[in-house]
């Protein structure tokens, strides 16, 4: 009578959340949906053209210039590609992107409540407010403001989860099976969109093994789950084949060889160990230690278990087992990804690994609601001093050609700058400050400690949406900025020639996206003719070759692109 009084009580609890829950989703899709209203196109090169041009050419349009860019995967293009169907119009295109990124960041609240209160036994209250939190990381609102893979990659990292916890706790042969299809489609989908979540389908190929071996789970559960995510390469293979013959010469280029080669020297070695520590120090302060939260009390959980004094088990420690294991090989491959390192947010480099924060923030919010683990923390102040004195001292030994990059580090607690040892460790104070906040508020409730990381979370957003979003508008799209397309469609322009002398990046890639109906080729000015009739180069490219008898048709306000047009006898 008891037992079915409580889960009475339970089930009520749970109808009176779900107003909230459908509530905080719609609300969190509007403000990022208005967030886009003041976006006019990419800012962000060339990745942004790299999705957005792989888009077009699956839904049939002329395809992008991306020869002399980097190879993005066709699974994010593939989402948003059914978006440009809607309009012919790059800027409507653009703005209906955005909204998909905003539906898509909205997704992530309910999934972590999910994830929280159906496989890890959270108390419904404190899940709402944890997801909440998850939800609400910097990251994700500041990455739905542009086309990037981040976007499709938090959700699904979530539903990867979602499917893992599923598996561990399936009660029959046929839901066994079905979670197990589900785990190799949420993988196979994550190394579609982009190549560093092979460590996700590492991960669930080790993990269906280890299941199988502890008899949690049957053979056909394993074969199941191996076969879908083999399908999904196969169908990648495909994807992969066909965006890189509409954009990118049928060439991909070796990273994978050149940074091996690099990492293998001494120099690259290091400096990949410097990034693991700068990327782990960044995971922590930008989590505001909630990231360190979970660590600690896995580990200590783990502790008293081996001791004998676990009284009774926890549904969640399997799950933040694989979370744990998937962020350790995030950071890993993320830390390997810049052998080299030009610009001084690399060593930071948060993008790579933040895919899991959400997940991180939504279950330190319920250890720290559920457990008050003040004792079990006293390393977290000693481990954030260690790694800030680490990546303080790198900054300090290390000269930079480039400057940071905002967006890369789009969670840290801190103005960015030139991201030296002073804002390293100013970075690391506020999060310790904010951890404090944390702390505190766990002692009165799952509403206070909602509340205080929802305040901190909105303060880091607040920046973020001033820098790097209205900046980076504002550069790219300055005062009197009009797009090229009526200009070149008003001269015919079917192809466009593009100057590698005067190359721009924005230039090349983010004007690209306003010229739909035109093909793009390279040349270089100085030592050949453009094999079109219009070319896109400086505004002195018509003074340097007046034999042409070039005239400016377009120009771009406060950077040195202009489009011109060229007679017809020019063209060839």
């Amino acid at each position: 009578m008891l037992r079915a009084r409580i889960e009475q009580g339970t089930s009520r609890t749970r109808e009176r959340v779900w107003p909230a829950l459908l509530g905080g989703t719609l609300l969190l899709f509007l403000a990022r949906f208005g967030l886009s209203l003041i976006r006019n196109g990419p800012v962000l090169v060339a990745d942004e053209l790299g999705y957005l041009g792989n888009a077009r050419a699956i839904v049939g349009g002329i395809d992008a210039q991306m020869e002399l860019a980097p190879f993005y995967r066709g699974g994010y293009s593939l989402l948003i590609a059914p978006f440009l169907e809607l309009s012919s119009n790059p800027v409507t295109e653009y703005h209906l992107v955005l909204v998909l990124n905003a539906a898509l960041a909205a997704a992530v609240f309910p999934l972590l409540y999910v994830l929280l209160t159906r496989f890890a036994a959270v108390p419904v209250r404190v899940a709402l407010w944890a997801a909440l939190a998850g939800a609400v990381y910097p990251a994700v609102t500041v990455l739905s403001q542009v086309a990037m893979s981040e976007n499709a990659l938090f959700p699904l990292a979530c539903v990867w989860l979602i499917c893992f916890a599923g598996l561990l706790s399936a009660a029959n042969p046929r839901s066994e099976l079905l979670w197990a299809v589900g785990l190799g489609a949420a993988s196979g989908s994550l190394w579609a969109v982009h190549n560093r979540m092979i460590v996700a389908v590492a991960v669930a190929v080790i993990g269906l093994g280890w299941l199988l071996y502890r008899r949690r789970i049957r053979p056909t559960a394993l074969v199941a789950g191996v076969a879908t995510i083999a399908l999904f390469v196969v169908g990648i293979h495909f994807l992969d084949s066909f965006v890189l013959s509409h954009g990118y010469g049928d060439n991909a280029g070796d990273e994978f060889t050149s940074r091996m080669h690099e990492i293998l020297h001494f120099a690259g070695f290091r400096t990949v160990l410097g990034n693991l520590i700068g990327q782990t120090w960044y995971l922590l302060v930008a989590t505001f230690g909630l990231g360190g939260v979970v660590l600690g009390q896995y580990l200590y959980d783990r502790r008293e278990g081996n001791e004998g004094r676990t009284t009774a088990a926890d549904p969640s420690r399997p799950i933040v087992a694989v979370l744990l294991a998937l962020t350790g090989l995030l950071l890993l491959i993320s830390a390997s990804a810049f052998p080299e390192r030009p610009r001084p947010d690399m060593l930071v480099y948060g993008r790579y690994a933040e895919v899991v924060a959400p997940l991180l923030v939504a279950f330190g919010i319920a250890a720290l609601a559920r457990l008050r683990p003040y004792r079990r923390l006293v390393w977290l102040p000693a481990g954030l001093a260690l790694l800030t004195g680490a990546a303080a001292l790198i900054q300090v030994t290390t000269s930079y050609p480039e400057v940071a990059g905002r967006w890369n580090v789009s969670a840290l607690p801190f103005a960015t700058m030139q991201l030296g040892p002073a804002v390293v460790i100013g970075a690391a104070i506020v999060a310790a400050a904010g951890a404090a906040f944390l702390l505190l508020a766990s002692g009165r409730g799952a509403v206070a400690l909602g509340v205080a990381a929802l305040c901190l979370f909105a303060a880091v957003t607040a920046y973020s949406v001033w820098n790097p979003v209205r900046s980076s508008e504002r550069t790219v799209y300055p005062s009197g900025w009009t797009s090229p397309q009526s200009a070149a469609e008003a001269a015919g322009g079917g192809r466009i020639a593009y100057d590698l002398d005067d190359y721009d990046t924005t230039g090349l890639y983010v004007y690209q996206w306003f010229l739909p109906n035109s093909r793009i080729t390279l040349f270089h000015g100085d030592r050949e003719a453009p094999a079109a009739p219009l070319v896109m180069a400086g505004g002195s490219y018509g003074r340097e070759h007046p034999g042409t008898g070039a005239i400016a048709i377009w120009k771009a306000p406060g950077l040195d692109q202009t489009l011109w047009r060229l007679p017809d006898r020019q063209a060839q």
